[in-house]
């Protein structure tokens, strides 16, 4: 739920990063590269459209017919913005009085998580337009969940992630940005799976 996506810690080396994660199913090594430092890979992701990555680590090709025992992620960090939430920190315009049993960012958190669940709602809900057809969206109830989805669906710097034996992920650095785009609508209305907090690990 992405009411319950707290902010990325980092300690001990460790990051705790909110995310999409969109899970790899092929890596295909492109051809004539056998003296190259920096190799080019054609990588297939869940619900992304298709890419292709440079990179200098050696990634072993796989795909849904030749599995391997490695797990690969590319992840979109999480953003609140996604959600026209504010930022918090150093904002005191327009805070309200409290108690002193209550803090302006609890109530700001508090009431950016109702319009979290609201939204989430709304996203669930079936587009229509008048008489169940389908056709342009009058309700402002809705725009929220547009905007939402307009957002989601323009490319974004992704990284790409690999799955270690005891859970966590380490980075697999690309030559260049990784620029990804979800595949369609669908993708944007049923992706709530894959919204999760990975653990990085940082070398020392």
């Amino acid at each position: 739920m992405l009411s319950t996506i707290s902010i990325p810690r980092f300690a001990n080396c460790r990051l705790q990063l909110p995310c999409i994660a969109f899970r790899l199913t092929e890596v295909r090594r492109m051809p004539n590269q056998d003296r190259e430092t920096y190799l080019t890979y054609a990588v297939k992701a869940d619900r992304l459209h298709d890419l292709l990555i440079t990179t200098e680590d050696k990634l072993i090709p796989f795909s849904r017919a030749i599995a391997t025992g490695q797990t690969f992620f590319l992840v979109r960090p999480w953003d609140r913005h996604l959600l026209d939430l504010p930022d918090f920190a150093g904002n005191t315009q327009g805070m309200v009085h409290v108690s002193a049993h209550e803090s302006p960012v609890e109530n700001a958190l508090v009431d950016s998580d109702s319009r979290t669940l609201r939204l989430i709602d709304r996203l669930r809900q079936p587009f229509h337009g008048f008489s169940g057809k389908r056709g342009p969206i009058t309700s402002e109830s809705h725009l929220p969940a547009l905007r939402l989805i307009a957002r989601l669906r323009q490319p974004f710097r992704a990284i790409l992630l690999a799955q270690q034996r005891g859970g966590e992920y380490t980075r697999i650095a690309s030559d260049h940005d990784i620029i990804a785009q979800l595949k369609d609508r669908t993708s944007v209305c049923n992706m709530m799976d894959c919204v999760r907090t990975v653990e990085i690990l940082f070398p020392d």
